[in-house]
């Protein structure tokens, strides 16, 4: 009965308790290490190497450190008498490998006999053989739990393989073809190259085993647009609505024409190929620019008239506008938000009036965003005097010049062209673009 009155007690008592102390081994044997400097020298196992003809050994040596077992004894003594300041005598003590030289001798003559013929290793449908100085020249080893243990230099490895096994596939997205109004999905297709991951593991159980023999398996490609991804885009048939321009129906999509055989020509349909099969999906924006980038000759475009700020000039690329306009046009009936643009400063009749955009470097850009919940992909063809764009998705929204305006801007004249958007579910948004011509080449507006 009374243990409580005593345990509550025990809280006014004061009593004293003898200090207890403990060594912590790796701190010790750290600290040791440290403070031997060059008199500490860690045993050395033997190594297995490849020889000019077979496979040798460099032996190993005996190591010199601190006992730190005695220093240890020393330290948990001193430390219980309170003498101060402590002091310890320490021994150096030899350490022996861990794997005798005889040890690693008989593995290495081991593994010269199961490495005294040529390796064949398939992979894929392909077999190779690899002759024993090149098997050996892979090997190497470390002491592990049990023993010496046989290993290879992986990077040597995947070298030696990747150089003798070229059989490859290679890596396809899927893409799209248009014939026509139809539009058809070009399948994916996986790749495989030498060699898989895990290669040189494989072919270290092989040596291992002395069978002479190893299959490795081929790295495997995933592209990175697939057919399934494809299908899903909704990409199935022309979109937009019919126009008439130049006096010709534009169904679905959109035509500018021009002379044949000027040197611009070559530079609208360079423009068009680059451009041919981009796809913007739902959300994305579509810079024309960063599609093409800069155009070079090193690129194949010529030197060709070009209008810079208000003049005509002559540069590298002139022509390409003909085709930024001809797919703002497509994206404008097709009911896309067209979100930067610039239209020429001189008005050319071979365009829409107040419904083109010209193209520099870096600006300005054309940009499109597909606010649809289709992706949208630009398809081009030409002929010697005419570029088309077309639209290919699923038909969603529909865009109508539905008004035009003009104004004076000193001596220029402002244009504004107002498009109405229709939507799938009966409602409408209009938008406006706007453009700003001088009268003449050099005319500046005010």
């Amino acid at each position: 009965p009374m243990r409580p009155i005593a345990w509550l007690g025990s809280f006014l008592e004061q009593r004293k308790s003898a200090l207890k102390f403990r060594i912590r081994r790796d701190v010790l044997a750290a600290g040791l290490a440290s403070l031997e400097g060059e008199g500490h020298q860690q045993p050395k196992e033997p190594m297995i190497v490849a020889t000019s003809d077979s496979v040798g050994i460099i032996s190993g040596s005996t190591g010199v450190s601190i006992d730190p077992g005695t220093v240890a004894d020393e330290l948990l003594k001193r430390a219980s008498s309170g003498e101060l300041p402590i002091v310890v005598q320490a021994r150096a003590v030899k350490r022996m490998p861990r794997v005798s030289d005889a040890e690693a001798r008989v593995a290495a003559a081991e593994l010269a006999s199961k490495t005294a013929k040529p390796l064949a290793v398939k992979a894929g449908t392909q077999l190779v053989s690899f002759q024993p100085p090149t098997v050996r020249s892979w090997l190497g080893s470390k002491v592990g739990p049990h023993g010496l243990q046989l290993t290879v230099d992986t990077k040597k490895v995947n070298a030696d393989l990747k150089a003798a096994i070229t059989q490859t596939v290679q890596t396809r997205n899927a893409s799209f073809q248009v014939e026509g109004p139809t539009v058809s999905v070009v399948p994916s297709q996986q790749g495989t190259r030498c060699c898989a991951a895990d290669s040189a593991a494989r072919l270290l159980r092989a040596i291992r085993a002395g069978t002479g023999r190893a299959e490795v398996a081929l790295e495997t490609r995933v592209p990175r647009f697939t057919t399934e991804a494809a299908m899903k885009l909704g990409i199935k048939e022309p979109v937009g609505t019919t126009t008439v321009w130049k006096g010709i129906p534009q169904i679905k999509s959109f035509t500018t024409y021009h002379p044949g055989g000027a040197p611009r020509v070559t530079n609208i349909h360079l423009i068009a190929d680059m451009v041919r099969g981009s796809v913007i999906r739902p959300g994305q924006t579509f810079s024309l620019d960063a599609r093409v980038g800069k155009r070079t000759a090193a690129k194949g475009y010529v030197v060709a008239p070009e209008i810079s700020n208000g003049v005509d000039v002559q540069g590298v690329g002139g022509g390409v506008s003909q085709f930024s306009t001809t797919l703002f046009n497509a994206a404008f009936f097709a009911g896309l938000d067209i979100v930067e643009y610039q239209a020429h400063s001189l008005y050319l009749d071979r365009y829409p009036y107040g419904r083109e955009a010209t193209l520099g470097w870096p600006l300005p850009d054309q940009k499109i965003k597909n606010d649809t919940p289709y992706a949208v992909l630009i398809w081009t063809s030409y002929t010697p005097t005419s570029i088309t764009v077309t639209l290919y998705s699923t038909q969603y929204a529909y865009g109508e010049q539905t008004g035009q305006t003009k104004r004076s801007v000193g001596a220029c004249t402002g244009v504004t062209t107002q498009r109405t958007r229709h939507y799938p579910d009966g409602h409408t948004k209009i938008d406006t673009f706007r453009a700003v011509y001088r009268p003449r080449e050099g005319v500046k507006c005010g």
